[in-house]
C-alpha cells in the first residue's frame, strides 16, 4: 500500500468468521451510509485483516486514504459520531493513523472513488457498492446512555468474548449506547489486556533478558490512569522448556518503578515458578551468594546453593510502592521443588526478619521485601480498575456467570461483588447466567433481573458446543425486553380526555350575542 498524505483506518470487530469480501461489504456499507460523494470523491479505499490483531479475533481494517487534513478530519468526525457504526467498532483503538498503517504489507485495494460514486481500479471486492450523493441523518436510539458490562467467564466463553457479544446485542436495540467494558480476570493470562481495555489504558514495551537462545527479548505491561502498572506472571514467564524463571517478571517490575509508577497490580495465577522468585528479586537488586561468596545468577538450579542474601541494593521504589498481588488460588511453586523452596524461604525470611510462610513465591517475596499485599477475588480487581469511578453516569450494569446458585454469593465471585456495588448506587443490574440452580435468595439479588441462556435440558458438552449461539440469543432477548420497557415508559399511560372550559365557552357565547 502506497501511503498518500493522510490515511484513516477504521477497525471493525465482526466477532464471527467470514470471508474478506463479506466483511468488506458490511464495513463499507456502513461507512458509505454516513459519508457523501463530496467527501469521498478521489480517495483510495483499502481493506483486510488488521495486521496487528490476532486473525482469530476477526477484526477487519477499513482504510480511506488520500484526502487533505480537513477532509480526513471531517470523515473521522462523521464516522465517530454515528452510533450505528459504533456498534461494530473494536473497543480499543477503533481508529488508527498512518504510523500504524506502515506495518501493513499486503492490504487489498478496493478502488478509487469516482465522480459517479463507483469504485474503479480495485480488485472487485466492492463491486455494486456506490457512494451516495446525499443521505438522511440517522437518529440512533439510546444516544448518550452508558451501559457497563462486567460478566465472569462462561466456561468456553471468556469474559472478553461475552462483552463483545453483549455489545452487539445492546447496539442492535440501542444504537447510540456507550459501552463500558470491564472483563473479569483473576490474575492469569489475559489479565493485562482485560484491565487495559476496561480502563482505556496504555501498553508499555520493555526489554527483557532472553533466557535461552532466540528467547523473548521484550515484553508488555499495562498502565492504568497514568499511575498504575499491571502485569501477569503467566504472560511474561517463559515456557516450561526455558526454565520457568521469574527474572523477566522482575525486570518488568523494575521498569515500572523506574517509570515512576508506585501502584502495581501483579497477577500470579496460572504461573508455576520453579525458581521461587529468586530471579525476580535479583532483577530488583537483591543479591544471592553461595557458601564461597560467589554471586549467583538467580536460576532455579542455584536454589540449593544459596547461603546468603543481601538486600542492601534493593530498588528504593519497591518499599514506596503499593503492590497488589492478585492470586487465583493456584500454587506458584511446583510440588517437585518443595524441598528447595522451603530452604530458600527460610533463608530469605531470616535475612529480612519475617516468617518463612510469608516468603512463598514472587508474591510472598514482594510482600516481605516491599509494600505488597495479597488479595483474592473480584473485589481486588474492581478496586484496581477503580470500578466505582467507572460506574459514574452508568444507566445499566450487566454481569453473570455460567451457573448461578447460592454458592455464587460466597468466595468473592463476580456476581455478588458487582451487585453489591451497583446496589449501593441504585444502578439497575441484569444478571445473564448460563443456568440457575435451586431457589435463589431474593434478598441477595436485590432488584436485579436474572435470565438464563440454556433454555432446554442438555449435557455440559452440548452447552459448551452451543455456548455462543445460546448466549447471543439470550442477550438479544434481554435487550429486546429492555427496549420494550423503554417504549412502554415513553408511551406512558393513556392521557385523560381534555376537559372543556365551560366558563370560557360561556364568555365566548355572550360575546357573540353582543356582536
Amino acid at each position: 500500500m502506497q501511503l498518500k498524505r493522510l490515511g484513516l483506518g477504521i477497525r471493525f470487530d465482526f466477532l464471527s468468521a467470514a470471508s474478506e469480501r463479506e466483511h468488506a461489504q458490511q464495513a463499507f456499507e456502513e461507512i458509505f451510509s454516513v459519508l457523501t460523494l463530496s467527501e469521498l470523491e478521489g480517495l483510495l479505499i483499502y481493506g483486510g485483516q488488521d495486521p496487528l490483531t490476532d486473525p482469530a479475533e476477526n477484526v477487519f481494517l477499513a482504510v480511506i486514504m488520500g484526502g487533505s487534513l480537513s477532509t480526513m478530519r471531517r470523515i473521522y468526525e462523521k464516522i465517530n459520531a454515528d452510533a450505528a457504526i459504533g456498534m461494530y467498532l473494536a473497543h480499543t483503538h477503533p481508529f488508527i493513523e498512518n504510523n500504524r498503517l506502515l506495518h501493513w504489507q499486503t492490504p487489498s485495494f478496493y478502488g478509487e472513488v469516482q465522480k459517479d460514486g463507483t469504485l474503479r481500479g480495485g480488485d472487485g471486492t466492492l463491486d455494486g457498492l456506490t457512494v451516495p450523493k446525499k443521505h438522511g441523518r440517522r437518529r440512533p436510539v439510546g444516544k448518550g446512555i452508558k451501559v457497563l458490562f462486567a460478566p465472569d467467564s462462561y466456561g468456553a466463553l471468556s469474559s472478553t468474548d461475552a462483552i463483545k457479544r453483549l455489545s452487539v446485542a445492546a447496539r442492535r436495540h440501542f444504537q447510540g449506547v456507550k459501552i463500558v467494558p470491564v472483563p473479569m480476570t483473576y490474575g492469569g493470562c489475559g489479565m493485562v489486556r482485560a484491565l487495559v481495555t476496561a480502563c482505556e489504558g496504555a501498553y508499555r514495551t520493555a526489554k527483557i533478558t532472553p533466557l535461552v537462545p532466540e528467547g523473548k527479548s521484550s515484553a508488555v505491561y499495562g498502565v492504568l490512569h497514568g499511575k498504575t502498572a499491571v502485569l501477569a506472571l503467566a504472560e511474561v514467564l517463559p515456557c516450561e522448556g526455558e526454565g520457568t524463571a521469574s527474572l523477566n517478571a522482575g525486570e518488568l517490575i523494575r521498569r515500572a518503578l523506574d517509570e515512576g509508577l508506585r501502584e502495581i497490580v501483579l497477577g500470579t495465577a496460572e504461573s508455576a515458578i520453579r525458581d521461587c522468585g529468586m530471579g525476580c528479586m535479583r532483577a530488583l537488586g537483591v543479591k544471592f551468594y553461595d557458601a564461597e561468596g560467589t554471586e549467583l545468577k538467580g536460576s532455579a538450579e542455584e536454589l540449593r546453593r544459596v547461603a546468603a542474601v543481601d538486600t542492601e541494593y534493593l530498588h528504593p521504589g519497591l518499599r514506596e510502592a503499593r503492590i497488589t498481588i492478585l492470586n487465583g488460588g493456584i500454587s506458584e511453586t511446583p510440588a517437585e521443588y518443595a524441598e528447595d523452596a522451603v530452604r530458600f524461604r527460610a533463608l530469605v525470611a531470616s535475612a529480612v526478619g519475617v516468617s518463612a510462610s510469608d516468603c512463598a513465591g514472587v508474591g510472598g517475596l514482594l510482600c516481605a521485601l516491599g509494600g505488597a499485599r495479597r488479595a483474592s477475588g473480584v473485589d481486588a480487581l474492581l478496586d484496581a480498575v477503580d470500578f466505582d469511578k467507572l460506574l459514574q453516569g452508568v444507566a445499566l450494569v450487566v454481569t453473570g456467570e455460567m451457573l448461578l446458585e447460592e454458592a455464587s454469593f460466597s468466595g468473592g465471585r463476580a456476581v455478588p461483588c458487582v451487585l453489591a456495588r451497583c446496589a449501593a448506587r441504585r444502578i439497575p443490574t441484569a444478571v445473564l447466567a448460563g443456568g440457575i440452580s435451586g431457589m435463589l435468595d431474593e434478598t441477595r439479588l436485590g432488584s436485579a433481573g436474572v435470565m438464563a441462556f440454556i433454555d432446554a435440558p442438555m449435557s455440559r458438552e452440548q452447552a459448551a458446543a452451543r455456548a455462543e449461539e445460546l448466549f447471543d440469543a439470550a442477550a438479544d432477548r434481554m435487550f429486546r425486553l429492555i427496549r420494550i420497557g423503554r417504549d412502554v415508559e415513553k408511551i406512558g399511560a393513556p392521557k385523560p380526555p381534555r376537559q372543556r372550559d365551560f366558563a370560557r365557552m360561556y364568555r365566548e357565547s355572550l360575546k357573540k350575542e353582543t356582536e
